[in-house]
């Protein structure tokens, strides 16, 4: 009888450690990304042509983000090329109003460079140009969770493109909040290469 009874307990006993054994170590489980709907890609254009009217910035769709282009030579000093110009500051600003209005929306910005021989100067140069944009979207009050800026150099230049001027230019990318990893993710490995090139020299 009492030989059961250590049989029952010791069951018993098994049986409990298993149940929490499975529960401490069960798997976590990741919710899907929503998609991004057709309602966000229609709502966000029009508010960014409406900040972008009347400038020389362009907009252009890639995937399910919304790409405002900022040409340096109409957005930056010619003779101090990090320092934005007046007239650049009313459509980023525009935007960033926009991103402040709504929560659900992110903002990647990436500076570009031509090709050159110097990979100090092009990707310090693409990177300041990219944190001189950011920084007046931090003024509206985005912070690290919404904005993300990279110096990319001559990593990403458009070859179809009639001048190579049109290589120099900042990038905003304008996308929603929950995808703003995995779109930043897309570029780091080639900031990271330009940064490698930058410190060798």
């Amino acid at each position: 009888m009492k030989r059961k009874i250590y049989q029952l307990a010791a069951i018993s006993m098994c049986a409990l450690l298993a149940a929490c054994s499975s529960t401490k170590y069960q798997p976590v489980v990741y919710l899907e990304k929503q998609p991004v709907t057709s309602e966000w890609m229609s709502a966000k254009e029009a508010q960014l042509r409406e900040s972008i009217q009347g400038t020389q910035f362009t907009l252009h769709q890639q995937d399910n983000a919304w790409i405002v282009t900022a040409p340096v030579q109409m957005s930056f000093n010619p003779d101090r090329p990090t320092l934005l110009l007046p007239s650049a500051l009313r459509p980023i600003t525009r935007i960033s109003k926009m991103l402040e209005a709504n929560p659900d929306t992110a903002v990647l910005v990436l500076g570009h460079t031509d090709v050159v021989t110097n990979n100090k100067g092009s990707y310090t140069l693409s990177a300041d140009r990219a944190r001189a944009v950011a920084s007046i979207f931090s003024l509206s009050g985005l912070t690290n969770r919404r904005m993300t800026h990279l110096g990319l150099g001559d990593s990403h230049t458009l070859s179809n493109q009639k001048h190579a001027a049109q290589n120099n230019r900042v990038e905003i990318i304008i996308i929603p909040s929950t995808h703003m990893q995995d779109v930043a993710a897309m570029y780091r490995p080639a900031h990271a290469r330009q940064l490698a090139l930058a410190k060798a020299r």
